[in-house]
């Protein structure tokens, strides 16, 4: 199964809205008999038990944590590095991500990669990498770029658990409910989902986003109204560089003193 969502990927809405919500466990039942005449498990996530997979993604920054900021400081145009996988299989691949984000839309450059490219594209070994196929050169370019122009290496591993769901009809839609946020100070090329520290992201309940195109469908809107929703920003990334630099005695291992890795430039 992991191999087969690897590669038909996660039907991320590549140029979107995001609206993001914080809510109570003790609704999420609600919410999901709410949407149900309207979406549906996506494909992946209809493959499981439960309806919820993991998600892991290492996130790239700058040592003086640029990007971060960028976020934190709630910048209008801004970007964000990673790379993502499904599983911990060798055999499934990890996918390239830059998704930056102008004023309220949230463009996303994807492009499946073979984990043998990840240490060669990272900068981290001298060993020559496989040629990537061609629709993926484009993309890998301009992740070298924005990785370059940030000056950006491996920080930290995110993981979750998402339930995801895809309208029933033509409408572009997606509705996640993410839950288990951890995190793991990451400065190599590890994508792994068990390796390393992890310790746990506090998030003060379920993360719940809704993504959609142009139109803003009207079953959306009704979702806001009835479970009183508030909008608010989510940066998973965020929270869990928050609690590496300050969140007491777990995260002291963290960045403070830690030379990042050289990047190579030829």
């Amino acid at each position: 199964m992991a191999q087969r969502q690897a590669e038909a990927s996660d039907r991320t809405l590549r140029s979107r809205f995001e609206c993001k919500y914080i809510i109570s466990p003790m609704i999420v039942a609600e919410v999901r008999e709410f949407i149900r005449p309207f979406m549906k498990p996506d494909r992946f996530a209809a493959m499981r038990e439960d309806y919820r997979y993991p998600i892991c993604s290492l996130y790239l920054d700058s040592e003086d944590l640029r990007l971060y900021h960028q976020t934190e400081g709630g910048h209008r145009d801004r970007y964000k590095l990673r790379i993502r996988t499904y599983s911990d299989d060798p055999a499934t691949p990890a996918f390239l991500e830059v998704k930056n984000r102008i004023n309220t839309i949230v463009r996303k450059n994807r492009v499946r990669l073979e984990r043998q490219w990840v240490p060669s594209l990272l900068g981290l070994t001298t060993d020559d990498a496989p040629t990537p196929p061609t629709e993926a050169l484009d993309t890998m370019a301009y992740f070298r770029h924005q990785m370059a122009f940030a000056r950006a290496r491996p920080v930290v591993r995110v993981r979750y658990m998402r339930e995801a769901y895809e309208s029933r009809g033509d409408d572009p839609v997606r509705i996640t409910l993410d839950t288990q946020l951890r995190h793991a100070v990451t400065m190599d090329d590890n994508l792994s989902h068990e390796d390393g520290r992890w310790v746990s992201t506090p998030t003060p309940g379920t993360i719940l986003e809704l993504k959609f195109t142009e139109r803003y469908p009207s079953f959306i809107r009704d979702i806001v109204r009835v479970f009183g929703l508030m909008q608010q920003a989510v940066p998973k990334y965020v929270w869990s560089m928050e609690h590496v630099l300050h969140g007491g005695r777990e995260a002291t291992f963290g960045l403070d003193g830690v030379e990042l890795p050289p990047m190579r430039t030829s």
